[in-house]
């Protein structure tokens, strides 16, 4: 999914605006490419694809007669084998990555340093990298001779080898490999700790110089070198100043600045919007339109049901906060306004809309459904254990939000223990795992 905002409409939280890094890496010569089918074929897990597939890379490069220079897109996953466990907490963006190809021989040097200005200019900054590199013994000094040229000191660059994450197509033999990281938190993968030998955690970029290729089980030079980078949206998310000085507020991702405030901007027209997360409401539109946009149709199962959770679980958020459900369809509309058009798509069809007003009007009657059910006789007089089990039955059986469900209760002053929910949550899920 190419990156279509433009640089003036993006409007991060916080702290003026910086530029961004794909802004970055078109002022270094890099172009932006329209985006491609977004829907993976071949059975394929993933329903959107990502710009670390190879269909992806050789699109880019221009393949099989490249073009040369760089290309720059923005593309996200998501991951349609487990959809069951597609929860609230693992956005859509999760998957997010920038990616960008350079076709033709690019000098180490050059090529880092795009990275490095992109990485500044969005705010990511390359203060405490440690780069981890994977390469042939012929490549490797040249590599560290052009990252010493940059100012990394050479304490900073160590062996690459066996790191986790990193794509697998992205191999050493092929061309010097990087891997970039910066301290975090918590580790994040398994053998991150106290003796992790790179000191850092979250990986910032992968970084592959493709100047080999194997044929026929022998490496054979390629006559159009590439080089390629990938960046987790995440590590360029814009942070603003915090309530209180020195603590930092949470971040909007870069794309969904413009779309949360518009988002936003429609909400406060509501009669009690206050609570709503406008960023949890556009991460999950964005991702509701595209597929929308690409002919998707809501379902029971596989690719359509992702969206189908993705339509009620925008109306789940804006019912648990008093926002009319009917609202739906103009929070996906701003979203096909504020986040697909920019991105040179064609507004969403007559179709798509059908399908929207179908699911909207679905979700509004097991709204319905759920209230009367919930404020009817006997759910809410029995005990604190009987009222848990009776509206997870409610969520799993018949659609009713969780959180609606405890709000009506609230409402009627019964506060339920979230010891006791959480325990009916987790037998009611032991239960269909058994059956």
């Amino acid at each position: 999914m190419t990156e279509g905002l433009a640089q003036s409409r993006a409007q991060p939280c916080g702290a003026e605006a910086a530029p961004l890094f794909v802004e970055s890496l078109m002022r270094a010569g890099y172009r932006r490419r329209p985006p491609r089918p977004l829907l993976a074929g071949g059975g394929a897990t993933t329903l959107l694809t990502s710009v670390a597939a190879p269909d992806w890379r050789w699109s880019l490069s221009g393949y099989p007669r490249p073009e040369a220079g760089g290309a720059v897109v923005l593309q996200w996953i998501v991951n349609t084998s487990r959809v069951t466990a597609l929860p609230p907490a693992s956005p859509p963006s999760a998957g997010r990555v920038v990616g960008a190809v350079w076709t033709g021989a690019r000098p180490y040097t050059a090529a880092l340093q795009d990275v490095f200005e992109a990485l500044r200019d969005s705010g990511a900054g390359t203060g405490g990298l440690t780069f981890l590199l994977s390469a042939q013994p012929e490549d490797r000094n040249a590599v560290v001779r052009a990252l010493r040229a940059l100012g990394v000191e050479r304490d900073r660059v160590v062996d690459g080898g066996g790191v986790a994450g990193v794509p697998p197509r992205m191999a050493p033999e092929l061309g010097p490999r990087l891997t970039v990281r910066r301290r975090s938190d918590s580790a994040m993968y398994a053998h991150c700790g106290p003796g992790c030998p790179c000191g850092c955690h979250l990986s910032v970029a992968h970084l592959q110089f493709a100047e080999r290729r194997r044929r026929a089980g022998r490496l054979t030079a390629l006559p159009h070198p590439l080089f390629e980078m990938i960046v987790p949206e995440n590590v360029l998310t814009h942070r603003g100043a915090g309530p209180e000085p020195g603590v930092a507020a949470a971040g909007v991702p870069p794309l969904l600045g413009p779309l949360t405030a518009s988002i936003s901007a429609v909400l406060a027209e509501a009669a009690d919007p206050a609570g709503v997360s406008s960023v949890f409401l556009a991460d999950l539109s964005s991702a509701a339109a595209l597929l929308l946009g690409e002919g998707v149709a809501p379902g029971p199962r596989g690719g359509p049901y992702v969206l189908r959770r993705l339509i009620r679980m925008i109306g789940s958020e804006l019912a648990v906060r008093g926002v009319p459900p009917s609202m739906l369809r103009e929070v996906i509309a701003v979203a096909d306004v504020a986040y697909r058009v920019p991105l040179g798509l064609t507004p969403l069809s007559p179709g798509s809309w059908e399908h929207v007003a179908r699911e909207s009007r679905a979700f509004e009657r097991v709204v319905r459904r759920g209230r009367a059910r919930v404020l009817g006789p006997g759910l809410l007089s029995g005990s604190p254990r009987e009222t848990a089990r009776a509206l997870a039955r409610l969520r799993s059986e018949q659609g009713v939000p969780l959180g609606l469900s405890l709000r009506w209760c609230r409402e009627e002053g019964v506060e339920l223990p979230p010891a006791v929910m959480a325990l009916e949550e987790l037998n009611g899920r032991g239960m269909r795992d058994r059956n």
